[in-house]
């Protein structure tokens, strides 16, 4: 995109009400779901696998509404970039279990905020970093001037964005080590260095960079949302424990475990959850 057009956008989304973006969501969200582009048949094929126990009516309807609610993340970019910080955290309507930060650090251990692509993950990172000290890490744009436009918007209210490589690791274990927090994305699927465990009954190509951080530090892993309102008022940030320890695991219990969490949180929503992303693309090798 442009990067005047996408200044442009953001200025326009940052200002316009909440409400009369998710209106317009619904009308993109139709456009595209009649276009039968191939982001809507990812999310068909996703939906299909994950949820075989609906019909296909079902199914076709959680498409649907998964497509305008991935819409309303786009558009909710320029709120929680553009706006300031203050008048985007509003959109906050209520907090749940917060405290489970501080006892981990009363604790002595650090913190993994594992934030699914679910609700809006951008509120998640400007509420945490606003209030926390956060470490993330994040893999830069091909384009300088977008990276720089992404970057100051993340970092703006005291995030430290770290590189998706080894230096990037050792910032990130360096902060949980001194009991502070830092936010992985734990449902992006790894170029290399995963493994497959199940999600939704399904063989998926899983990052084993967080429960391996979660091991070595002694880390509380807790998984943290901002789920979307249904009368588009806002958003409820959530932060909740995983079932077990992950920290006190072996690997392929722990990835087990994580995919089985998420699955959870997804299950409150199904439709705000990133079904576009093509999460199943990667298959263990005795699959054609």
């Amino acid at each position: 995109m442009n990067i005047i057009l996408l200044k442009f956008v953001l200025f326009i989304t940052s200002i316009l009400p909440l409400k009369l973006l998710h209106i317009i969501s619904l009308g993109i969200g139709n456009i595209v779901w009649r276009s039968n582009c191939r982001i809507r048949r990812i999310t068909e094929k996703n939906i299909c696998l994950c949820y075989p126990q609906l019909n296909h009516n079902q199914q076709t309807e959680l498409a649907k509404k998964t497509l305008t609610e991935t819409c309303k993340v786009i558009l909710e970019t320029g709120k929680v970039w553009h706006s300031s910080p203050q008048k985007a955290l509003k959109l906050i309507q209520s907090c749940e279990n917060e405290q489970l930060i501080q006892q981990a650090q009363q604790q002595g251990r650090g913190i993994i905020l594992a934030v699914p692509h679910f609700g809006s993950w951008e509120m998640v990172n400007l509420y945490c970093s606003q209030h926390y000290p956060v470490t993330t890490m994040y893999s830069p744009q091909k384009n300088p001037k977008a990276d720089s436009i992404i970057k100051q918007a993340r970092q703006r209210t005291g995030a430290t964005l770290v590189s998706a490589d080894t230096t990037g690791i050792r910032a990130m274990s360096k902060a949980l080590k001194s009991k502070q927090l830092s936010m992985i994305l734990p449902d992006q699927s790894p170029r290399e260095n995963g493994q497959f465990a199940p999600f939704f009954n399904q063989p998926c190509y899983t990052m084993t960079l967080l429960p391996k951080l979660a091991k070595k530090t002694n880390a509380v892993v807790l998984l943290t949302y901002a789920k979307r309102l249904e009368d588009s008022s806002g958003f409820k940030l959530v932060f909740k424990e995983t079932s077990r320890d992950l920290a006190s695991l072996e690997l392929d219990d722990a990835l087990a475990q994580l995919n089985s969490d998420i699955e959870s949180v997804i299950d409150e929503a199904p439709q705000q959850y990133q079904w576009t992303y093509n999460r199943f693309k990667k298959q263990p090798e005795y699959q054609v």
